[in-house]
């Protein structure tokens, strides 16, 4: 560019090196017309040419809850801590599918993106952003369903209620998504180096499952072992948010900041990876 040439206001600006908590936060906001037509395109591609539509998100949690309610309650006679049975595993499901189902779609981003990834520039961290806003519309579909069934057991007479503590729920829902993006954008990242990594992903989400107080309340864990369920941010989130609407189970503050703290400690530490993957990731996918 010559002196006398007017000032450009450049798109893109290219360097050798980035710091390490370098996050594309302005880059994310201008191309957020993009992530919404990402958004917006998973939605439609989800439900083209299917015939029940939506309906799908809403049997897959009905069906568990039920199956659940057969095995663990009438047959294994685990106790809800007063919850209605069929409530109990609905609301555990609302809450571990809207998270795997983050975790997943994130943990999928280099993987199931190499071909766009190596033919046009956008900020990759878009990709598991817009999943994430794609499985919240799910979940608010699946939320609908959960409240009509709420409001069905309140009507019957059962010992539930929310109260106060019901307005800590959207920072639930928020905490569980940014734990699930914070995991599956780490995974992504050690995915492009180790990729037998990726067959480990399946079964592993479902070890969590059992370890998350879906199917079993976490007053029923011996003292010993407590310890282990603290290792698990998600635990305080599910018994958090069964305590806030229904004012049943065992939840202390303290434990819900820790988990609040690991949360935060995860996505910071998935960002990180997944930043200096993005760099590499032409090469090593």
């Amino acid at each position: 560019m010559t002196p006398d040439a007017p000032e450009q206001q450049w798109s893109a600006v290219i360097t050798p090196r980035k710091p390490l908590l370098d996050f594309p936060l302005g880059e994310l906001w201008r191309y957020r017309d993009m992530i919404a037509l990402m958004v917006r395109r998973d939605i439609i591609a989800t439900f083209k040419q299917t015939i029940l539509g939506p309906v799908w998100f809403v049997i897959q949690p009905i069906i568990s809850s039920v199956v659940f309610t057969l095995i663990f309650t009438d047959i294994g006679r685990i106790p809800t801590d007063g919850i209605p049975p069929f409530l109990f595993y609905l609301s555990g499901n609302l809450i571990w599918y809207y998270f795997s189902a983050c975790l997943s779609g994130a943990a999928q981003t280099f993987r199931g993106n190499a071909s766009l990834f190596t033919r046009v520039y956008f900020p990759r961290l878009a990709v598991p952003i817009s999943q994430a806003l794609v499985n919240l519309w799910t979940f608010g579909i699946q939320a609908v369903i959960f409240l009509g069934f709420y409001l069905f057991f309140l009507m019957k007479g059962a010992d539930i209620g929310p109260s106060y503590r019901v307005i800590i729920v959207p920072v639930l829902i928020v905490q569980a998504a940014l734990l699930g993006l914070g995991v599956g954008c780490l995974i992504s990242a050690l995915t492009t180096r180790y990729r037998d990594l990726q067959v480990a992903v399946a079964p592993g989400i479902q070890l969590w499952m059992y370890g998350s107080c879906v199917f079993f309340p976490r007053s029923i864990v011996p003292e010993n072992l407590q310890w282990l369920l603290s290792l698990n941010p998600l635990v305080p989130v599910i018994e958090t948010f069964r305590f806030a609407l229904m004012g049943r189970g065992q939840v202390e503050i303290s434990q819900w900041i820790v988990s609040m703290v690991m949360t935060l400690v995860l996505l910071l530490i998935g960002l990180i990876e997944f930043g200096r993957a993005e760099k590499t990731m032409a090469d090593t996918i």
